[in-house]
């Protein structure tokens, strides 16, 4: 059987894939900002229906396939952790890579579609906190 070590690098290896496409159909509208379709607001940010579709709707289908094959609760958690933590990478990567959008601008004053959340000086946007305490209470409670 495949290592779960393998199946988690393999997660981000995929969400990291997905910076590129992301940040090249997005260029400089932060946030899919320009996107057409519905969107859902939530105090002064907005989920667009293409994000929706995308991060809350197909990729965790893709990623619960293994688990129709064969259930297991580490390999749920690796799953899971997998997602949380390739959130992250691939939010941050997209402003890395991204040709029409510098990196100097990974900050609350200039990325504004989402709150950012910090300790001290260290501000990160919101859903980094809450992924890393996801990836973290997987592993706890279904892998260790």
């Amino acid at each position: 059987m495949i290592s779960l070590y393998l199946i988690f690098i393999w997660i981000i290896l995929t969400f990291s894939t997905c910076s590129f496409w992301e940040a090249y159909s997005e260029g400089e509208n932060v946030g899919a900002s320009k996107q057409c379709g519905w969107s859902i607001k939530i105090g002064k940010y907005q989920i667009k229906a293409y994000h929706f579709w995308l991060w809350y709707i197909s990729v965790p289908m893709f990623l619960i396939l293994p688990l129709l094959v064969n259930f297991s609760r580490p390999l749920l958690g690796t799953i899971l952790a997998g997602f949380f933590i390739g959130s992250v990478i691939q939010d941050f990567l997209w402003y890395v890579i991204n040709p029409k959008y510098s990196f100097k601008k990974w900050n609350p004053k200039d990325v504004s579609c989402w709150p950012w959340w910090g300790i001290g000086r260290l501000k990160l946007p919101y859903f980094y906190w809450l992924d890393f305490a996801g990836a973290f209470l997987s592993w706890w409670f279904l892998i260790r």
